[in-house]
């Protein structure tokens, strides 16, 4: 085994770090030498980065509020109470150990940041550390490594330049790559982060479309556009797209701006082509180029923006973008309960943006994380479960009294006991309403009922009148006042009443009777005594009259045979 190894794999094999009061001592020691060389440290991170002053600064206080906040968790007190739990004669669950040695490969991302997010709870848990760190001509990670090998103990902590090969550590170690693995599937000991992931948005119709500009303009410019969670591409409903980009270049100016002051690509378009003048001015390179088109390495900061039909469309636009490291989505709660639940990603944020994200690495894959609490890494992922027990629990107690004597009556019981039938399950009836899917089979369900309804009105309808046109033309006409001093008209219209004395209009919709005059009248009746139907049609006129079967079916009965 190499002889620089040694040292670490000493140290983890006898423990050294698992002192909390050590632990605590190296934190320290970490935190003050880094805090006495930071106006020289931010110095150097601007010159290499670019990031303006606000950006650099929130760098190194989020690394050292890293240190701070995992010295003030020692608790070396709580330590020793946990330590003697068997002693007192309690069980220790919870216990954990150290891995032994920790392997840390950096992201040059925020380099400062993204080392100290993995070294120090490597650290608190007890780990030595291995960083593993290529050559560079920046001046961060050389400066950042001579503070941190300055500050702690060499035999904790050893810089390779070199890619190490952790067979020759010949000790249980765990791998921090923070820049990908070669691997599809992570290995046990390898915490690994996808830098290769995207990160797109959702901008739906509901959302507050002027936050949501000014949330994802500054998640894409931020840092110079090269944090890992700043948006690949925004995805905005069709519907507000014209809204959305008039909102985006509003909150773009101040970037532009300030890109434009500190930095040297400071450029005007005109005069020549866009994509000439973009090549011309270095800020893209073009890989490959050809009559079907071009391919361009874009090294400025860019805005992609793509219109989408639905959300189900959005959906379906991000899934072909991969398995998303995060998704930023601006909608109501409603929709985005149902975005959060069918987008592919890591982590998804409804109606805001994660801006501690923007610093440090891609969080680790299948890990947890709490993004509230800024640190990337828990403390938890460094150690391994060592749990122990001095309590007996009954369970325990009644196996070993079944194995070593059971009688039958006991055995009977223990399968009656299996078989037990498993309560029924009530399901809880719906607080709010009826459900998103359910909402769309009762519209569309709405929608064809009305149709058939007013398909159904519109056949009865037809065939009615079809009926009725079948039945001939009819004249409707009221009786009219009855003239008693005519004593044919009186006569018939007496006759009528009698029939039926409740009606005084002719109410029945298919038969008409019509009492004019006697000549009208006595012609219908003569001719009514010799034809079965009721029906007649004059031959002066070719009018035809007709005498209601069910309103004055009746008179037929009258003693003086007025009708057959």
């Amino acid at each position: 085994m190499p002889k620089p190894f040694s040292k670490i794999r000493s140290a983890a094999i006898d423990g050294r770090l698992h002192n909390p009061i050590y632990q605590k001592i190296q934190l320290k020691s970490l935190h003050d030498t880094l805090s006495q060389s930071l106006d020289e440290l931010q110095r150097i991170i601007a010159r290499d980065t670019g990031h303006s002053p606000a950006e650099v600064k929130l760098e190194c206080w989020l690394a050292l509020r890293c240190i701070s906040e995992a010295y003030t968790a020692i608790d070396p007190a709580k330590a020793l109470e946990d330590e003697y739990a068997i002693a007192s004669r309690r069980d220790a669950s919870d216990v954990r150990e150290p891995v032994g040695i920790v392997v840390i490969e950096p992201t040059t991302h925020t380099f400062f940041y993204s080392l100290i997010s993995a070294l120090v709870p490597a650290l608190a848990a007890g780990n030595c550390v291995l960083i593993q760190v290529e050559q560079s001509m920046l001046e961060t990670p050389t400066f950042v490594l001579k503070l941190i090998q300055d500050a702690l103990d060499d035999d904790i902590l050893y810089i390779s330049r070199i890619k190490v090969n952790t067979i020759d550590l010949a000790h249980r170690h765990l791998k921090v790559l923070q820049n990908g693995s070669p691997e599809t599937t992570p290995l046990a000991n390898e915490i690994v982060s996808r830098s290769n992931a995207l990160v797109a948005a959702i901008v739906e119709r509901d959302a507050d479309i002027q936050e949501a500009a000014k949330a994802l303009v500054m998640m894409r410019f931020s840092l110079r556009g090269k944090s890992p969670y700043a948006p690949d591409v925004v995805l905005v409903n069709e519907w507000v797209k014209k809204e959305f980009l008039m909102a985006v270049t509003q909150h773009s100016i101040r970037f532009m701006s300030d890109a434009g002051e500190s930095g040297t690509n400071s450029r005007k378009f005109e005069g020549q082509g866009l994509l000439d003048e973009i090549v011309k001015e270095g800020f893209a390179n073009v890989i490959s180029a050809g009559h079907e088109g071009i391919i361009l390495d874009i090294g400025n900061r860019c805005f992609t923006v793509l219109a989408v039909t639905s959300m189900d469309d959005a959906i379906d636009v991000s899934k072909g973008l991969g398995r998303l490291s995060a998704a930023y989505i601006f909608t109501s709660p409603t929709a985005a309960k149902y975005i959060c639940q069918f987008v592919d990603s890591d982590l998804s944020f409804v109606n805001h943006v994660p801006t501690n994200l923007l610093f440090g690495p891609v969080a680790p894959e299948n890990k947890p994380l709490d993004y509230s609490q800024g640190p990337r890494y828990p403390q938890v992922l460094f150690t391994v479960p060592k749990p122990q027990y001095i309590t007996k629990p009954a369970l325990i107690s009644r196996i070993e009294a079944l194995l070593t004597g059971a009688a039958s009556p006991q055995l009977h019981k223990l399968d009656a006991e299996a078989t037990m039938a498993l309560p029924e399950m009530k399901r809880a009836e719906r607080a709010n309403g009826i459900g998103f899917f359910q909402q769309g089979v009762v519209t569309g369900g709405i929608v064809f009922l009305t149709a058939i309804v007013s398909a159904t009105g519109g056949l009865c309808y037809c065939l009615v009148n079809k009926r009725r046109r079948e039945l001939g033309p009819r004249y409707v006409s009221n009786i009219p006042a009855l003239d008693t001093d005519a004593s044919g008209e009186s006569t018939y219209a007496k006759i009528i009443e009698a029939a039926n004395p409740s009606h005084e209009y002719i109410k029945d919709g298919n038969i008409m009777v019509t009492i004019e005059n006697d000549a009208v009248l006595s012609d219908f009746v003569h001719f009514y005594k010799a034809n079965a139907q009721p029906k007649h049609i004059r031959a002066e006129d070719d009018r035809v009259v007709y005498l209601s079967q069910n309103d004055f079916g009746p008179s037929r009965d009258l003693r003086n045979g007025f009708l057959p």
